[in-house]
């Protein structure tokens, strides 16, 4: 792997930018695209949550009261309010080389290529790979726990990651927080303690002045410094859109996908 595409994309509807995420990885994985890197935004705040998560999890009538769009993940994890954020997902292939590894040696090098990111930034994070969870790994939030190569500042989790693995290769997201509003998302998970969400930060808490434009371009950065490669400023390709359209259409706006659990 000479290089990575870098694809910085604006607002989207929250079904196609989970469909967008899986047309990448599978035209990736087939060797049709080569590996990427997507750093996009949402257009509304919008809910996504893990494939195997349970739907009752969810404040369901606040999130269509609010216009919210409640979207199924296929990743893991839990939930994520999508909000004030810059979201990634890396796509890449099992014979890449950098990511050849086992689950956790390929979360590994993506957390160290955050976390290189936030110190350029001057964000004084820290990852963990402690491969133990506790039990705030049952809450409904996915920013309530901090699994293997996630990032935390403080004992804060900033960036909330999910990965869905197959044999030829595997694609990984998740949202690096600009700020974070506990009390939404009390309410969008049916709940009423805020101070359960005191372990959950944002870049806000620890940097002003950096926008999202100011990231892409230090994630680029810190992506290529790690991995020792050139990331190549792309656009999705033409079978990637075409077959994020049809999972659109055929999966992520239905609620026998959103709702199936």
């Amino acid at each position: 792997m000479n290089f990575i595409r870098i694809i910085n994309q604006g607002p989207a509807p929250a079904f196609f930018n989970m469909a967008l995420d899986e047309a990448i990885s599978e035209c990736v994985r087939q060797k049709v695209s080569p590996p990427a890197l997507r750093l996009y935004l949402w257009d509304r705040p919008s809910l996504s949550i893990g494939c195997f998560q349970k739907i009752s999890d969810i404040d369901t009538v606040y999130c269509d009261k609010k216009g919210y769009p409640v979207v199924r993940r296929q990743t893991g994890g839990r939930a994520i309010l999508h909000d004030s954020e810059l979201t990634y997902s890396f796509s890449a292939s099992a014979d890449s080389p950098r990511f050849n590894g086992s689950l956790l040696e390929n979360y590994a090098v993506i957390s160290r290529a955050l976390l290189l990111a936030l110190k350029l930034k001057g964000i004084e994070a820290e990852a963990s790979f402690n491969r133990n969870r506790g039990s705030s790994q049952r809450h409904p939030s996915c920013f309530r726990a901090v699994s293997y190569g996630e990032i935390t500042v403080g004992g804060r989790k900033l960036i909330g990651s999910a990965q869905k693995r197959h044999k030829d290769g595997f694609l990984q997201h998740g949202s690096i927080l600009f700020s974070f509003d506990p009390g939404e998302l009390c309410r969008v998970l049916g709940q009423n303690n805020e101070d359960s969400f005191i372990d959950i930060g944002a870049i806000n808490d620890y940097a002003s002045g950096i926008s999202y434009d100011d990231l892409r371009t230090t994630l680029k950065e810190a992506f290529e410094k790690t991995l020792n490669v050139k990331m190549i400023s792309d656009s999705p390709t033409k079978s990637e859109l075409t077959l994020a359209k049809e999972l659109e259409r055929t999966k992520y706006s239905t609620t026998g996908w959103n709702f199936s659990r």
